[in-house]
């Protein structure tokens, strides 16, 4: 009886040893989103926003799809490309749609939590310039992009649909 105590101790001991040596510390939530967020007099944004990009092989990828009554929203940012290119198409109820593109021109940087976790790239905002079909301004509302997605990065006034 005493042998297999022992035996179950020796095991749970193990167990214990090889769990504490194989844990890693990588984050589970290791996203890095641009956190854009509507303002001035067209918040809401009542018309469907639709937002998609050009992937480097060439197609089309939507990153939102017919969103209504946004006021925010998160993208994702490449980490590959010193820019990214996005088209933000607006339609009204009516059928009209307006498409305008933004350039934003970003710096890279590999981010490691341990040698054990894969890198992540954290990003720093340069310069957004856009067309101005239905977008009024962008700002730059905070330049580093990284883990933390509580405060806007870029703030985005659009015009009123029926000016």
């Amino acid at each position: 009886m005493l042998k297999n105590i022992r035996n179950w101790i020796g095991i749970v001991v193990f167990l214990l040893v090889l769990a504490a040596c194989s844990s890693s510390n990588c984050p589970l939530n290791n996203r890095v989103m641009t956190v854009y967020k509507l303002a001035g007099d067209v918040t809401p944004l009542a018309d469907a926003l639709t937002i998609s990009t050009t992937r480097t092989n060439g197609t089309d990828s939507v990153l939102l799809n017919q969103a209504v009554n946004v006021d925010s929203f998160s993208l994702p940012v490449s980490y590959n490309r010193p820019q990214d290119v996005l088209y933000f198409q607006r339609q009204n109820t009516a059928g009209w749609s307006l498409t305008d593109t933004v350039v934003i021109e970003k710096q890279d940087f590999p981010h490691f939590e341990s040698i054990d976790c894969n890198p992540s790239y954290f990003h720093v905002i340069k310069r957004v310039s856009h067309t101005r079909l239905g977008i009024d301004s962008i700002v730059i509302n905070k330049e580093n992009v990284n883990y933390d997605a509580k405060e806007a990065h870029l703030l985005i006034y659009f015009k009123n649909f029926y000016q």
